[in-house]
């Protein structure tokens, strides 16, 4: 990497964490007016909500990485046409692929950063978050992770491993305990679903034991009576995209496993494998945003349109995976697709720019 190299790639890298630190003080003023909002239950307060915002920050981090990039991009691209800068280099021999390259050099460095960053510090924090806030919320009777959702009513334990789009409950598991802290009942359900402020356990395998002797019998339908409702379970629901990438594959064997779909948990997957490769595309489209603008085009305009291009991206991303989810699209598909998108835009300025 020779100095231009090195220029062009540190000025990128400078402007995108500029971007992103503006990025992040706006979402965050949106968290932290939804998490205030629930400031008023027990155990929950001011200081709560405002260390829920602090830990989730690195997750939020995380997902504006791409708009970041682009903006950041955009921002440092600007200001080097800004300042005559792109023409003196153009002048010297530069081609535009030779920025193109500095360009995905300074990509390919923000990508390792970021994927380091996603799976060693804000999955773990993003957790950490979530699971407090879930033992706050049920005042100590749920407990959010990887593994699904815990609950806890006096002697009985439940784990409900996973949440269906229409509100039913899959693999619930009940434990019931005697007075000895001794397994005493053992209930599988393959279904849970809400029925007048209970659940109807469906598809159920259930074990008694008694003297050293277990008893089994499979059961069509069981009631469940517990304090927490669907509404409930949705809020302290840990989302996949809320996982790292190995708990996403233990994840996804588990679910294989039980016989569920792991849909969601594939595309979750997907998306953090394939996010190197969204970052490296926005800041690929920084350079043809700025060379069609033109050294008319005020650096503030230059912001503005990164930041709409980079947002909306990110919304269309969004979009687009659950409608993947919802059409059963094949996870590969869900993930890729939109990305390709940014690649064909990319391509299509460069071309047109390219004949003008």
């Amino acid at each position: 990497m020779n100095l231009i190299d090195r220029y062009v790639a540190g000025s990128v890298m400078r402007h995108c964490a500029y971007a992103l630190a503006g990025l992040l003080a706006v979402f965050t003023v949106f968290s932290l007016t939804s998490e205030l909002r629930s400031a008023g239950r027990p155990g929950w307060g001011v200081a709560q909500a405002l260390w829920f915002v602090l830990l989730t920050l690195p997750s939020e981090a995380y997902e504006l990485f791409p708009a970041a990039a682009l903006l950041g991009a955009v921002l440092a691209f600007g200001r080097m046409a800004g300042d005559n800068e792109l023409v003196a280099l153009q002048a010297g021999g530069v081609s535009r692929l030779r920025l193109l390259v500095a360009a995905l050099m300074a990509a390919g460095m923000l990508a390792v950063v970021g994927a380091g960053f996603g799976e060693t510090i804000a999955a773990p924090l993003n957790q950490r978050a979530h699971a407090q806030r879930a033992l706050a919320f049920s005042s100590g009777r749920a407990l959010s992770t990887s593994s699904g959702l815990w609950l806890r009513d006096g002697a009985r334990y439940a784990n409900v491993g996973a949440l269906r789009p229409d509100g039913s409950l899959g693999d619930v598991y009940l434990f019931d305990f005697d007075d000895q802290r001794r397994l005493a009942r053992f209930v599988h359900a393959r279904t849970a679903m809400p029925e007048e402020g209970q659940w109807r356990l469906q598809d159920v395998r259930e074990s008694t034991f008694a003297d050293d002797v277990s008893h089994n019998r499979d059961v069509s339908t069981v009631t469940w009576t517990t304090a927490i409702d669907a509404r409930q379970i949705r809020s302290l629901w840990l989302e996949p995209r809320d996982l790292s990438v190995g708990e996403l594959r233990r994840a996804i064997r588990v679910l294989r496993a039980q016989g569920q779909n792991p849909l969601g948990h594939q595309v979750a997957l997907w998306r953090r494998v394939s996010a190197p490769l969204y970052i490296g595309v926005m800041v690929l489209l920084a350079v043809p945003m700025v060379m069609v603008s033109g050294r008319t085009v005020r650096l503030g305009e230059r912001a503005t349109l990164g930041a709409l291009v980079g947002i909306g991206f990110q919304m269309f991303e969004e979009m687009f995976t659950n409608v993947g989810l919802v059409a059963g699209f094949p996870p590969l598909v869900t993930a890729l697709v939109p990305v390709l998108i940014a690649m064909a835009a990319v391509t299509a300025l460069l071309r047109w720019q390219s004949i003008r």
